[in-house]
């Protein structure tokens, strides 16, 4: 029996170290488990405040979008203006072009006409000084 008794210390040595490995390894394991929950933690306030960037960021991003496109219809308006415009004056420098060409043409036809009449004052008048000087040769 006394083997038996051998055996069965044995055996009760093997099973306390076995239990002492365990409990140590149970301890470990709620270590690991508390830095697991630990990381978790951190990583989730990590991904919170990323969230809250990201949040921002896209109606920062938004505002700009809108700030652009108020902006491009903006200078697209004024674009048109200027066009409009720039028109505009064509339009009137062409009239003023016409108006000047036909107020030129008129001033020359009345110089014309009054360089006519002149000129018949002049054929009047000639007619008569030789009138004058046939008569004082009388």
């Amino acid at each position: 029996m006394s083997l038996i008794d051998g055996m069965i210390s044995k055996c009760g040595s093997e099973t306390s170290r076995l239990a002492g490995e365990l409990l140590e390894l149970q301890g470990r394991w709620s270590e690991t488990e508390a830095m697991l929950t630990a990381v978790k933690d951190s990583h989730s306030v990590k991904v919170s405040k990323l969230e809250v960037a990201i949040g921002e960021l896209e109606r920062d991003l938004g505002k700009t979008a809108s700030s652009l496109l108020k902006e491009k219809k903006a200078r697209k308006a004024k674009s048109s203006e200027v066009r409009r415009l720039q028109r505009q004056i064509e339009g009137e420098a062409g009239l003023a072009s016409r108006g000047i060409r036909e107020a030129t043409d008129a001033l020359r036809s009345e110089f014309h006409a009054r360089l006519a009449k002149i000129s018949a004052f002049l054929g009047s008048l000639e007619c008569i000084r030789n009138r004058d000087l046939a008569l004082a040769t009388i």
